[in-house]
């Protein structure tokens, strides 16, 4: 029967050892991909065997330590997730497996004294407080995951976070090293409380990591974002030059086109200089407001659309408070997603009115917005990018639909026109 018993308790033992870890690996195995299961049952059979083999060659628990998290690491690596931030993980689920045997350790060396308990019992006890702390200590670590799990990013800095659980790790074996002493004053109960708080340090590390990296993800974020507006603002700023001297040129050839005119008394060539001046009237830029860039920006967006298609009405809305930075960034963004809307189709069509009712300036634009597949509703990072331009005069957006009609309307805060 005692053998039974001992049987058992090894097998709970394994179990548990292996089936934690494999809980940690099998959360993060969603950031690669896997290989074949023969494979990977081949590798955890080996991990349980170097779970019994190593403590038992020379009872070293450094040895026991850096073999299992070696070969964990790289089992995970290799067959499961393919992340840097899985291998920190990995590390700090190491920390906790070893935290929980030591606490579980000293817990049974005390509570064996205190009870008198014989060879048995105490094997007993240590297996099932064993398998206790490293359950408990697991899901902790897993709900940790599945709400604030951190996955590889191009801004994300690694290397502080390696450096908190392998320093836990040194830390528990020094206090075992040298803790005769320390034991003798103070009793298992400093270390039981030590390695808690070092469980308790790592996890909540682990809990801001997650906001850390959102942080920097964000930042990257904002840096890619005005590195596009900066890109859009300064393709304006050529195509208004362009369409300076554009302008130019057209003046000066709608002279000579006037003078040949006069010269000429042929009806087919008259036919042939109105043709010229419908051509020279295409390059030219029509002036849907007052405000420069804001003009530039219209015409690039409503040229491939007839004036049926397109309605302009801007007339008496004075936009000269804001930037031609901001002007790019929120016009084009916003007409750029009406246009993916639904554009492309003869049936799409286009309207954009301003207003000022006392000290606010009223922008609408609505369109027909057809279910083509493409993004729909103005949804995509170019509204945030429209969110931020607006923060900056007190403006607000509002976006709605209705039926086959998509709307947004923006309202700043202006001045009074004088009467």
């Amino acid at each position: 029967m005692t053998l039974f018993l001992q049987i058992l308790m090894v097998t709970l033992d394994l179990s548990v050892f292996t089936g934690a870890s494999y809980l940690i690996v099998r959360v993060l195995s969603g950031q690669g991909k896997g290989t074949r299961r023969r494979l990977k049952a081949a590798g955890w059979i080996l991990y349980a065997l170097l779970s019994i083999l190593l403590p038992n060659l020379g009872r070293d628990d450094v040895l026991t330590m850096t073999v299992l998290s070696v070969y964990y690491l790289a089992f995970g690596w290799f067959c499961y997730h393919r992340s840097k931030t899985g291998i920190i993980y990995q590390l700090i689920y190491m920390v906790t497996m070893y935290a929980s045997q030591v606490m579980a350790f000293f817990c049974t060396l005390h509570l064996s004294a205190f009870f008198e308990l014989e060879a048995f019992s105490r094997f007993f006890l240590l297996t099932l407080t064993k398998d206790t702390f490293l359950f408990l200590s697991t899901m902790g670590l897993v709900a940790i995951l599945d709400r604030r799990y951190v996955r590889d990013g191009r801004g994300l800095k690694l290397r502080g976070m390696v450096i908190v659980p392998l320093f836990s790790m040194v830390l528990i074996f020094l206090h075992i090293i040298s803790g005769e002493m320390f034991f003798a004053r103070y009793g298992y109960g400093m270390i039981i409380l030590f390695c808690a708080m070092v469980l308790v340090i790592n996890f909540y590390c682990l809990y801001l990591w997650y906001d850390v990296a959102a942080n920097q993800e964000l930042r990257h974020k904002l840096e890619m974002m005005q590195s596009q507006n900066e890109m859009t603002h300064q393709y304006y700023l050529e195509m208004e030059e362009n369409y300076s001297k554009s302008r130019k040129i057209i003046h000066d050839i709608r002279n000579h086109m006037c003078a040949m005119e006069q010269a000429s008394k042929l009806e087919q060539a008259q036919e042939y200089f109105s043709d010229v001046h419908e051509m020279l009237n295409s390059l030219g830029l029509k002036f849907y407001s007052g405000n420069r860039m804001l003009n530039i920006v219209l015409n690039d967006k409503l040229k491939g659309l007839s004036e049926e298609q397109a309605q302009c009405r801007l007339g008496g809305v004075d936009l000269g408070f804001l930037s031609d930075m901001d002007i790019t960034t929120i016009f084009a963004n916003l007409l750029d997603n009406a246009l993916e809307a639904g554009g492309g189709t003869p049936e799409f069509w286009i309207r954009i009115q301003g207003e000022q009712i006392q000290d606010f300036i009223i922008i609408k634009i609505w369109n027909s917005c057809m279910d083509t597949g493409k993004k729909k509703d103005h949804e995509g990072i170019g509204l945030e990018n429209v969110r931020l331009a607006l923060t900056k005069y007190q403006g607000e957006m509002e976006a709605g639909r209705e039926g086959d009609v998509f709307s947004v309307t923006l309202v700043f805060p202006g001045q009074k026109t004088d009467e």
